[in-house]
């Protein structure tokens, strides 16, 4: 078992066999008042927090602003597991919520997706972790190859990617708690979070914003010792670095550059921010002199409990780790996420046209004169009023095998699914089967499409997090991306769509968070550039490892892919505009090779563990 995490156990006598299965440094931090197990982690000690109150037992695990008297306070307010309702929203940070009052066990991740839950039935112990992988192991499950199948889809809409991994895991949905009763025998999904309304104008926005910012750093700086910062130069990075440097932490930054068209950008554009960041120790790096991408995937043998991009940037993210840690640092803060929450959509104004229409025809003008859209495709698209269910399985069912080279967004639902033009027949009549049962009764994350865009689109940032983050585990750092957070999502959200985002500024929501704080002249950044020339070469460079990776791994032994469609589907010759399905197939293919040639059984292993509570 790779990194960290932690582990529950229900309240019945088989939890100490299902103990024993677990490494011996995945200690005891919790019992139940019966005194039988409740909860093992494999945690940085900061990152826990546990309290016991008469019968009631809660735990808080991650980053956050939790103390002891915080959890001991909402304990005394509420009865048993439902003191959960009113700590989760009060905390800042990234974390997980465990509560037992000896009739009920309660467990939640968060609602941006990026502390997950999940549950299995292992020799008749309900048994609950935020890995889906640690549960496999634990129960022997087998990967599930239609599961595998579809994660080799680009575009994963609501609910695709909520799909675990193995058969016999289950997963709790985002922005819900499992409920356990008891012994175990009877568990359900309850509902836990409500987002705001997007209400808020830019100015109160912006404060908002900017508080929930202030205080996701906080928890991760407060402590202080040496933190590492990405500076960019983007709207993203750079406001956490300033942030960072307010407080106790000896702050590293770094900034990276290359010598492609506007590859030098951000170094100009970090240093026009530093002057107002006098504390923090900068350094500067080439990208060149980092793993390209694609590069060194080989030797990627750390798994993670779902395919991720993770993957294919792992051997870059390991650089930076190792460069961060030999300057002294035990955090590593980073701006992802930023993007998914201050960039608009297209579909935002199919929202808005029915509230605001003439504001919503204006701003839909500007985006068509960007894009160089026809306006009678981009009017069908504002006037339509297909619901979610309908769109969904009307994309499922035309989804055909295509050569995908580009990001398609318009004013529908989500994007278009599209298959691999490598997927086996087998495989693909398995996952039309599946497709067709997920999407029979799916529902929308929100009341109209901007709401479930924005929702949807958090979500799919979060997942890519989750893997670095799982990735960076295993290396021993956290690897933080505060923009994640729930109250800074909720932040976000409750900014009307107009005022978060016009498609003629760039990022205006966290420039009117910091304006006064980041120099005027850093604030008027309106464009970022991408990898996409970097990764383009990576694939061109390693084309023949990847090819390697493909052909060894278990999507072509167990018939998932044609190898030689896969093969024979691109070529070196043009990476520039390479199908956008390889990314997948490469995670997919490096996911399952790990998880296949680490499996291990814990049935015969089970060591003495040492149940007694630190």
């Amino acid at each position: 078992m790779d990194g960290w995490f932690f582990v529950a156990l229900a309240d019945c006598e088989g939890a100490g066999r299902i103990a024993r299965r677990l490494p011996a440094d995945a200690h005891l931090v919790a019992r139940h008042a019966s005194g039988r197990p409740l909860l093992f982690a494999r945690v940085p000690d900061a990152q826990r927090v546990t309290v016991r109150l008469g019968r009631v037992r809660a735990a808080v695990i991650g980053v956050s602003s939790a103390t002891e008297e915080s959890v001991r306070g909402a304990l005394g307010r509420a009865a048993g597991v439902d003191a959960l309702d009113g700590l989760a929203p009060a905390l800042a940070g990234s974390f997980h919520l465990l509560a037992a009052d000896g009739d009920r066990l309660r467990v939640q991740g968060s609602a941006s997706g990026l502390r997950r839950v999940f549950h299995a039935v292992i020799d008749g112990v309900r048994v609950i972790s935020d890995r889906a992988d640690v549960l496999a192991d634990l129960g022997g499950f087998p990967l599930d190859d239609t599961a595998l199948a579809l994660r080799l889809l680009r575009v994963l809409p609501h609910p695709l990617a909520e799909e675990p991994m193995w058969r016999g895991v289950s997963a709790v949905p985002p922005g819900s708690a499992l409920l356990v009763y008891g012994d175990g025998r009877r568990a359900r999904t309850t509902v836990w979070w409500r987002r705001p309304e997007p209400e808020l104008g830019r100015g109160a926005g912006a404060e908002r914003l900017r508080a929930a910012l202030e205080a996701a750093v906080d928890v991760r700086t407060r402590a202080g010792g040496t933190v590492h910062c990405d500076l960019s130069g983007g709207l993203d990075s750079t406001p956490l670095c300033w942030f960072a440097a307010q407080g106790p932490a000896d702050v590293v930054a770094t900034t990276m550059y290359n010598d492609d068209p506007g590859g030098r950008e951000d170094l100009l554009w970090a240093r026009r921010a530093l002057p107002s960041m006098p504390g923090v120790r900068h350094h500067v790096g080439r990208l060149d002199d980092m793993p390209q991408f694609f590069e060194g995937m080989e030797g990627i043998g750390q798994r993670l409990d779902e395919p991720s991009q993770a993957y294919l940037t792992a051997p870059r993210i390991a650089h930076s780790i190792e460069r961060a840690a030999a300057r002294g640092a035990g955090t590593y803060l980073n701006g992802l996420g930023g993007d998914h929450l201050l960039h608009g959509l297209p579909v935002w104004d199919h929202t808005l046209f029915r509230r605001r229409p003439l504001l919503a025809l204006r701003r839909v003008r500007t985006t068509k004169m960007l894009d160089d859209r026809p306006f009678l495709p981009v009017l069908r698209e504002l006037l339509s009023s297909e619901s979610y269910g309908r769109w969904l399985r009307r994309t499922l069912n035309e989804a055909r095998r295509v050569r995908e080279v580009g990001t398609d967004l318009r004013m529908e639902w989500d994007q278009r699914v599209s298959l691999p033009r490598w997927l086996s027949e087998d495989a693909a009549a398995a996952l039309s089967a599946r497709l067709r049962d997920l999407s029979a009764h799916a529902e929308p994350l929100g009341p109209d499409r901007a709401r479930h865009a924005e929702l949807a689109m958090v979500r799919d940032g979060s997942r890519i997090v989750r893997g670095t983050q799982q990735f960076a585990a295993a290396l021993g750092m956290p690897f933080e991306a505060p923009f994640f957070d729930d109250r800074v999502v909720e932040a976000c959200f409750a900014v009307r769509h107009e005022d978060r985002y016009t498609p003629m500024e760039f990022k205006p929501l966290i420039k009117a968070a910091m304006r006064g704080s980041l120099p005027d002249a850093f604030l008027r950044r309106s464009s970022k550039m991408g990898g996409s020339a970097q990764a383009a070469r990576g694939l061109r460079d390693h084309w023949p490892v990847v090819l390697d990776i493909v052909e060894q791994s278990p999507l072509t032994s167990r018939g998932i892919i044609d190898f030689s469609a896969f093969a024979s589907g691109e070529s070196p010759q043009h990476m520039g505009t390479r199908d956008a399905s390889i990314d997948a197939t490469v995670n997919c293919a490096v996911f399952a090779r790990n998880h296949l040639a680490g499996h291990t059984h814990h049935h015969s292993e089970e060591a003495s563990h040492g149940l007694a509570a630190s």
